[in-house]
């Protein structure tokens, strides 16, 4: 969502010192097969430690071997307010885990033969297009939908706090371009679950949170989950923390992408399904045929994608705990919860984690590996080597090497500078500036000045300098890759530097953008940028790198999520307005325009193709 995978990555340059006077429990010397004692000991002792780190209030975990769950509780509370405890039962919003469930009701008509994976997805959505910058793009199609590589915008902000029908939002979509060619890079989108929700309710006949709930919830047993949640789930949902301040509940536009909300009891029903072959308490839900193409990588040869590795829901890369073993995985967040599933088929095991703060990223990827590390100790005596202790040795790069590295980049769409101290390289972004401290030639780590004294290395992924296809790129490799690439000179023509000025939003939704403080268009250091800030608790400050298509667009520059997002001007000769994923930003200082309500009614229904 868009508070949580925003179009810039928020850097947060921190160093933690944790003590405490506890210590984890003693690992016995004998470990009896399929014995979980000792992991049900050493969690109950780990997770409440790190959710005092990470100031989270409630946590739920379950652990998942074969057609077992063998352990699930909760920690903290569902609720701190009312002295709610955190339980197995608890229901949070999962966020993007539901892109899972909703490639595995996709792969259940595939099976059925109502969707074939390549077909044009015009076959399911006869009247759904998009404008493209590219005279020939390959046809988007289900396949392409379902592994993020359809070409297709992170996010339509538009509307996503909102109960907009999946239908309208199709429509809305018929001005705006694609990112990028369909089928050739890797960009996480909310849109390709969207549009196959859409096929779905298409095909079926049926709105998509009933047809999940007949097709697959209840068939799974998953009786306190639901994409379209009803007063009955009100005393076990978990409030939502943001920052440790309480978050109300906002409705979410894109359900197939992002609604459900679930207990880990029922997930881990999910995950014994997906870990036993496609069926669940002698029930076959999804063929073992058809749930195997989910694991199994989606054009894996393509060079932009950095060898990350992506099937039809799950994410295929990113997490190694055994001999590379397969593991598939995905996360969520919402505005106020984090969640994160983990499974490993050949293996037969799953974790699933769910917690109720902005704040619990950090925690659930980190106990869900340590969880199924020990998860294969305690049952097949398999031990996970501890990572050694590498001491980098001292490297120098000669200067000429990493002044090459220096300049401009777009991370993600966020200007971003690399410049030269000395022997090293300093990243500077988001008013954070991070010492890169070289390991190689191309891959450095990065630590943080305490004071302008000492440098220390924290815990931020290890950046990588690469060149493919003539483009040059950093690579921040982490369990995915944010990827910045380098700006290279571009002209700004004098029609776009007219535009240049404060621009206000016109269209603000009621849970969106309401505290915009201001969006600024102007020209630094040649650049054509957005300067946005935001108050209130979204609280951000960006710099966005966009470069002119023509003399009446302008694309955000770069690669990676929310990066290739066309913006267009209208004028009318008095006034200059912009749109920019479904928002209309009008420029301050222009001639009055007419009454804008009537305007802005008229320009969106024609934007919407109505």
């Amino acid at each position: 969502m868009p508070l949580s995978t925003r179009p810039f990555l928020l850097v947060v340059a921190s160093i933690w010192i944790f003590t405490g006077c506890s210590h984890a429990p003693q690992r016995p010397a004998t470990l009896v097969p399929g014995d979980y004692r000792y992991v049900e000991e050493y969690l109950e002792w780990y997770i409440p430690r790190l959710m005092k780190k990470h100031q989270v209030p409630g946590v739920s975990i379950a652990l998942v071997d074969g057609q077992k769950i063998v352990w699930a509780r909760g920690f903290g509370y569902a609720d701190r307010e009312k002295g709610i405890l955190a339980s197995a039962e608890t229901v949070y919003q999962t966020g993007s885990i539901s892109k899972v469930f909703t490639a595995t009701a996709v792969m259940q008509h595939v099976a059925q033969g109502h969707i074939a994976l390549d077909s044009p997805i015009q076959k399911y959505l006869p009247g759904f297009s998009m404008r493209s910058r590219w005279d020939a793009s390959p046809a988007m199609t289900p396949r392409a939908l379902l592994s993020h590589h359809a070409g297709l915008p992170t996010y339509y902000l538009k509307g996503f706090f909102s109960n907009q029908p999946l239908a309208d939002l199709a429509a809305e979509l018929k001005p705006e371009h694609l990112a990028y060619p369909s089928g050739q890079v890797f960009n996480y989108s909310n849109l390709g679950p969207n549009l196959m929700g859409l096929a779905m309710e298409t095909i079926s006949g049926v709105p998509f949170p009933q047809y999940m709930d007949r097709s697959l919830l209840t068939p799974l047993g998953m009786h306190h989950s639901s994409f379209a949640p009803g007063p009955e789930f009100a005393s076990r949902m978990a409030r939502g923390y943001v920052n440790g301040k309480v978050s109300d509940p906002v409705q979410i536009r894109d359900v197939p992408a992002g609604a459900l909300v679930s207990n880990v009891l029922d997930l881990g029903r999910f995950m014994q399904f997906a870990v036993g072959g496609g069926s669940l308490d002698g029930q076959v839900i999804l063929a073992p045929e058809y749930l195997s193409q989910m694991f199994q990588p989606q054009y894996p040869d393509r060079p932009l994608d950095f060898g990350q590795r992506f099937g039809l829901g799950w994410i295929l890369s990113g997490i190694d705990l055994h001999q590379g073993n397969a593991i598939a995985w995905h996360n969520g967040s919402t505005k106020a919860f984090v969640s994160q599933m983990v499974i490993m088929p050949n293996q037969k095991l799953g974790v699933v984690l769910l917690a109720n703060s902005n704040t619990a990223g950090p925690l659930v990827y980190e106990v869900a590996e340590q969880t199924l590390k020990l998860a294969l100790e305690a049952r097949d005596g398999i031990q996970t080597p501890r990572p050694p202790v590498v001491v980098t040795p001292l490297v120098t790069v000669a200067p000429d090497i990493l002044q090459k590295y220096v300049g401009d980049y777009s991370l993600m769409g966020t200007l971003a500078h690399i410049t030269r101290r000395g022997d090293r390289l300093q990243l500077h972004v988001l008013d954070h500036t991070l010492e890169l401290v070289p390991e190689s030639e191309t891959e450095f780590h990065a630590e943080f000045r305490v004071l302008g004294l000492i440098s220390v290395r924290i815990p931020f992924p290890n950046l990588q300098f690469v060149q493919v296809e003539g483009r040059d790129f950093m690579l921040l490799r982490d369990r995915v890759v944010n990827v910045a690439e380098r700006i290279p000179p571009y002209a700004v023509p004098e029609i776009w530097r007219r535009r240049t000025g404060d621009y206000r939003i016109v269209n603000p939704d009621k849970d969106y953008l309401v505290n915009l403080d201001h969006c600024r268009m102007l020209i630094e250091n040649g650049k054509l940028l957005l300067d946005i800030k935001i108050s209130g608790l979204e609280d951000r400050k960006v710099k966005i790198v966009v470069v002119p298509l023509s003399d009446n667009e302008i694309y955000v520059f770069g690669l990676g999520r929310n990066v290739g997002d066309v913006a267009r001007i209208e004028s009318d000769g008095t006034k200059t307005r912009m749109w920019y994923s479904g928002y209309l930003f009008e420029r301050q200082g222009d001639a009055p325009s007419a009454p804008v309500g009537v305007e802005v009614e008229v320009e969106v229904l024609t934007k919407a193709g109505t």
